[in-house]
């Protein structure tokens, strides 16, 4: 058990950690510890060689950027082993150093949880540019990920991460949500299914693990209005004269739904009943509300913050359906740096109408809900593409999030349709969908995404913190150093002063 205490400005952690377990079960979350023992254990101004409170890393001089309510921004963060042992001011956080502590001076840069991808296929996908699983998770730790939720997973994909993580290869920590079905339709335009380690298997929820099963994956709908993934699914027919429509690539005039409303409500409360959360791709609002529906059965009205059944993508919420998502606390992922600047280029697709809820999306952070930011990085671009409305960097779906630009290479910018504009994004808010909020979509949320004591000392540098830059600025923004577990991932070239 973690034991935490607070004290002033001063967060500081006395630990005994059980050792390690491979089974499936949570451990208990942290418990604050009595005043008392607090008042007794207090470090003195003198640096200390006692094991129990020595530092084994120390950034200070910096802006620690940590998520928390109770302290927002902190000077200096100490590390013990993996964990977070103390956060506050410098000389607080200083009074923890030992003979043998690593100081780092952050010259006032800023240090900050390390990002959460809510939904990717990073790890999934790389030989589709020849490149191996250990190369994709340098590509990801160079952009400062520290967790990635893996929104695809057949068996072979899991016996592979299994392996990495029995031989620890597995660099940075991995939800995989296992495919139920796959995103392509057969010759006849039916679903097809793939069943990857559940029902077989129990979900692995251990918190200690780089490698964790909490959810299976459901396609919902078409995707890329292709013949193989079909089309978005639709409770109105589309237009008549749309090119989908026209050229056979639909499955019918209201899109591709995959399944039967009961059908998902029966698989879905299978699903919870095993201890699987389960991750819906819902892209038209068709496929949403039979999501949603699906979720409100199997919950039967007990709460989600047990379950935390989520939707992935949310590409077109029909307007009465986005209060449904915080009356069942439903997490959602939603696309931060993407092409939003005339919604009604998609009229002749969808209708006019349709084409504005293609902004619907970003009504969901300003709900209680958590909404997580998605990359959708599946190797279909170049990793070193920040401008790819596909890329994998976290600093652009941050400057997408804040401004709702999009931008090129050439540094043309194309501002936001009117109707995507209204819904403001402050750096704050944008910040919890690329760590806390995934993290809570994982039940992880006691153990990274924010930075406290007892927590992984899962954490970035930054060349500037994000919450002083202007929003315009936002995509300067580096990754100097990345942390996990209290280990360093990467150290970019010339930032070796900040790299213990």
């Amino acid at each position: 058990m973690i034991k935490l205490a607070r004290l002033g400005g001063l967060f500081l952690i006395y630990a005994l950690l059980s050792s390690c377990n491979s089974g499936a079960a949570e451990t208990q979350t942290p418990t604050p510890m009595d005043a008392t023992t607090l008042l007794a254990s207090t470090p003195t101004s003198s640096p200390t060689d006692s094991p129990a409170e020595r530092a084994d890393i120390i950034f200070h001089n910096g802006a620690v950027i940590t998520l928390e309510e109770s302290l927002p921004v902190a000077e200096a963060i100490a590390i013990q082993g993996e964990l977070i042992l103390a956060v506050g001011t410098d000389e607080e956080i200083l009074r923890l150093q030992g003979a043998e502590t690593v100081l780092i001076d952050l010259q006032g840069h800023a240090l900050m949880p390390g990002f959460i991808d809510g939904h990717t296929h990073i790890l999934a996908f790389p030989d589709r540019m020849g490149r191996t699983m250990d190369q994709a998770q340098d590509v990801a730790l160079r952009y400062g990920f520290t967790t990635l939720n893996e929104m695809w997973a057949n068996d072979d994909f899991i016996a592979t991460l299994t392996q990495a993580e029995s031989q620890g290869t597995l660099r940075l920590r991995v939800n995989v949500f296992a495919s139920y079905n796959d995103g392509v339709l057969n010759e006849d335009h039916q679903k097809v299914f793939l069943m990857a380690w559940y029902p077989e298997n129990d979900p692995i929820l251990d918190p200690h693990r780089r490698l964790r099963i909490p959810g299976i994956k459901i396609f919902v709908d078409g995707d890329n209005f292709k013949p193989a993934r079909g089309c978005w699914a639709f409770n109105e027919p589309l237009p008549p004269d749309a090119g989908a429509i026209t050229s056979g690539v639909c499955g019918t005039n209201k899109g591709d739904l995959y399944w039967g409303q009961d059908e998902l409500n029966a698989v879905v409360s299978q699903a919870q009943e095993a201890g699987f959360r389960v991750a819906f791709h819902a892209m038209g609002e068709a496929a949403i509300e039979t999501s949603l529906n699906a979720i409100e059965f199997a919950l039967d009205g007990q709460p989600n913050e047990q379950y935390r059944h989520q939707i992935e993508h949310n590409s077109m919420i029909r307007p009465d359906l986005i209060a449904r998502y915080a009356e069942l606390n439903v997490p959602a992922s939603v696309r931060g740096f993407g092409d939003f600047c005339n919604l009604q280029d998609f009229a002749p697709a969808f209708g006019a109408e349709r084409a504005n809820w293609y902004a619907n999306r970003y009504a969901l952070p300003g709900l209680d809900v958590h909404a997580y930011v998605e990359t959708d990085f599946g190797w279909t671009t170049d990793p070193d593409d920040r401008f790819s409305q596909r890329g994998t960097d976290p600093i652009m779906q941050l400057y997408g999030l804040v401004t709702h630009n999009l931008e090129g290479p050439d540094g043309v910018i194309c501002g936001p349709d009117p109707i995507v504009a209204r819904y403001v994004i402050g750096v704050d808010r944008a910040l919890r969908m690329l760590t806390i909020d995934p993290a809570y979509a994982v039940s992880m949320e006691d153990y990274i995404g924010t930075l406290m004591p007892g927590k992984y000392a899962d954490l970035v540098i930054l060349s500037a913190s994000p919450l002083v830059v202007a929003p315009e600025e936002v995509k300067d923004l580096l990754v100097w150093l990345t942390m996990v577990g209290g280990n360093v991932e990467y150290c970019a070239p010339g930032s070796e002063a900040f790299c213990p």
